[in-house]
Formats: C-alpha cells, structure tokens, sequence
C-alpha cells in the first residue's frame, strides 16, 4: 500500500465522491429555498414572478446559483486518475522509441535524471489535459445569471436591457476619451 500513485488515485477518488455529495447537498438546499423564496415573492412582489410557475423558477434559481465547479472538478478528478495508467505506459513506450531511434547513451535510461524530467512533465501535462478539458466545458456550458433567466421565463426580450454597472473608484479619474480630448472636469 506504499505506493504513490495508488494512495494519489485513493485519495483523488475520496475527493471526487466528496465534491459530488456537496454538490447534491448544495443543489437540494438550493431547491428548498428557491421553493421558499417564490412562496415569499407571491406574497410581497408577485409582479417579479407574473407568468412563471414554481417549477420553472426553481429550474431556473438553481442553474443560476449551483456550484456547477464541484461536477467539473470531480469529472477532471476522475479523468486524471482514468489517463494515468494508459499515459505511463504511451510516455514509457515513446521514450523507449525515441532513445532507440537516436540511439541515445545509457545516461537515457529509465530511472535517470532524463527520464524523471520527461516522465514528470509527461504526466502532468496529462493531468492538464483533463483540467483544461473540464475548464473548458465548465465554461461552455455556463447557464445564464437567474435575473436574466427569470426576466426571460417571465417573457422579458434581454436584446434591449442595459446593464449599467457603477464605475469602480480606482477608474473614476480615467476618463479620457480616446483621441486624447480631457473628459467632463477638463482632466
């Protein structure tokens, strides 16, 4: 039981389980209170939900606030632990290739400083591939934000909503326009 990629998967699959009970736990609280927050809407600002049913905002609370994060981590989890078996052995029979085919000294060999090197990188760069391949649908995949989601459920067209997001303090002095004219105070 000493060995290290063993205790690694072991532990990479306790995690795995970990993230996706938190997220079934996460998206069961979430119902109940997307449940609990359309009661208090029909009561005090029933016009925010005219025209949506509870399973549609439920539906619609829990893609916008889920931690979708948990499912994709554990997918590249269990992705990196899946490739590293078949990884090892394609990165040992290309090294084998490779110092045959250049015919490369002993100090090539298997167990040496570059064959650590190359192997190391070899399988982190495996490991990579399943987290930018998991990243990569995460972000895809992103549902829309609840707002927008719930003005869309109530029939709301989003093509002419502007958003106006307030200046951050650190760029209230950087108002110059781009020919280099000063902005309104003549800065």
């Amino acid at each position: 039981m000493t060995d290290p990629f063993l205790i690694a998967a072991l532990l990479a699959l306790f995690t795995t389980v970990g993230l996706v009970v938190r997220w079934f736990v996460a998206t069961a609280r979430l119902r109940h209170d997307a449940r609990e927050e359309y009661g208090g809407r029909l009561i005090d600002r029933a016009h925010t939900i005219a025209g949506v049913d509870e399973a549609g905002f439920v539906r619609a609370y829990v893609d916008g606030y889920a931690p979708r994060w948990t499912i994709y981590t554990a997918a590249a989890l269990l992705a990196a632990i899946l490739i590293t078996p078949p990884a090892v052995m394609g990165l040992l029979a290309f090294w084998s290739w490779i110092t045959a085919f250049v015919g490369a000294s002993d100090v090539f060999a298997p167990g040496y400083y570059p064959w650590m090197f190359y192997m190391f990188f070899g399988l982190v760069g495996a490991w990579a591939l399943c987290g930018f391949v998991a990243a990569r649908f995460h972000h895809q995949r992103a549902p829309e934000s609840f707002n927008a989601a719930l003005m869309r459920a109530r029939g709301e067209s989003l093509d002419n909503v502007a958003i106006k997001r307030a200046r951050p303090k650190w760029a209230r002095r950087a108002r110059i326009i781009a020919d280099g004219a000063p902005n309104e105070e003549g800065q």
